[in-house]
């Protein structure tokens, strides 16, 4: 997320609690630290003693605190601030040019979710233009650089264009394959009435994940549904699921479940197989052994083979940036 865009969301939230704006010490307090300067270098730019810069980013902090019911600090305030902001806006609030908070998002549906009128409030229909997603991405990880626009984005956008119920991205550990979905996420967000992003690195069992996603989709509904499909049927939904290469066998032919996640491959295939509008999309170093045999088009597979000379700049700066600090 850069920086203007968080200034900006800071601000609203701040405003909606304080009805006051952050000043421009302020701001330029939270962007020295976004960019990793000390107080000293943030006291020269402003020509303001140390001192002062201190007290200042002393109260700031409990400025922020208040309003965002956390303990903030210097140490902290990034990684708080992104995580908040990234849950609710993310990166495609930039291309719609507004500024979406935690109070804006529209989580009002009609009491019966299979309703024809509900149904019509899908992303399926033009009339759903207007609504706002409800999203959950505070579980992904803080990424330090944009998956650009390139060939897999254009891929993914096609699938989901054409109802792909089942996606997975598979690659080796590092290739950019969260930063890819993500990116994807920030491109498409306002095409889905739910996103939510949950990583398998601590192998949860196959019941607890279905509890979680139905505690996030009934958020918005006074009648639970009875099955996470339900939810994908009434909804269009996007589920990201990272990490899955964690529920397969170790040192064993590629994508054979462990013996305590057979469950998985149920529910991929049932959500693979049963008619509906959502997409999950699996993220993992393998690909599920059991995808090979199931011959549908709504299944697809991208295969990462490589960074791109973005990325291979980006590792470039980053390899001499831990270089240069090393060597101090």
């Amino acid at each position: 997320m850069d920086i203007q865009t968080l200034l900006e969301w800071t601000d609203k939230q701040v405003l909606e609690k304080t009805s006051k704006h952050l000043d421009s010490l302020q701001e330029s307090i939270l962007q020295g630290i976004w960019e990793h300067q000390d107080y000293e270098k943030i006291a020269k730019d402003n020509q303001r003693s140390y001192d002062h810069i201190k007290k200042e980013a002393w109260k700031l902090w409990q400025l922020l605190s208040d309003v965002f019911q956390e303990d903030i600090k210097k140490s902290n305030v990034r990684s708080i601030l992104e995580t908040k902001a990234s849950s609710i806006i993310y990166h495609f609030v930039n291309h719609h040019g507004n500024n979406i908070g935690s109070n804006h998002i529209n989580i009002c549906r009609e009491n019966n979710p299979y309703s024809e009128n509900n149904l019509k409030k899908s992303s399926n229909f033009p009339d759903n233009d207007h609504l706002s997603p409800i999203i959950d991405l505070t579980k992904a990880p803080e990424l330090r650089y944009n998956y650009g626009p390139n060939l897999e984005i254009s891929t993914l956008k096609e699938w989901l264009d054409n109802k792909t119920r089942l996606i997975t991205i598979y690659g080796l550990t590092g290739i950019g394959k969260t930063a890819l979905t993500l990116k994807l996420v920030s491109e498409i967000a306002p095409q889905f009435d739910y996103i939510i992003y949950r990583s398998l690195e601590t192998i949860p069992q196959l019941i607890a994940l279905k509890d979680d996603l139905k505690q996030f989709f009934t958020q918005s509904l006074s009648t639970p549904l009875p099955d996470i499909i339900d939810y994908l049927s009434s909804y269009r939904c996007l589920v990201i699921l990272d990490d899955v290469q964690n529920i397969f066998k170790p040192g064993e032919l590629a994508g054979k479940y462990l013996s305590d996640c057979q469950d998985y491959h149920k529910f991929f295939q049932q959500i693979a197989t049963t008619s509906h509008h959502s997409c999950l999309i699996l993220i993992s170093w393998e690909l599920p052994r059991d995808f090979v045999t199931l011959k549908s088009d709504k299944i697809k597979t991208l295969y990462l083979q490589g960074l791109t000379t973005e990325f291979e700049e980006i590792f470039k700066e980053y390899c001499f940036f831990i270089f240069r600090a090393n060597a101090r």
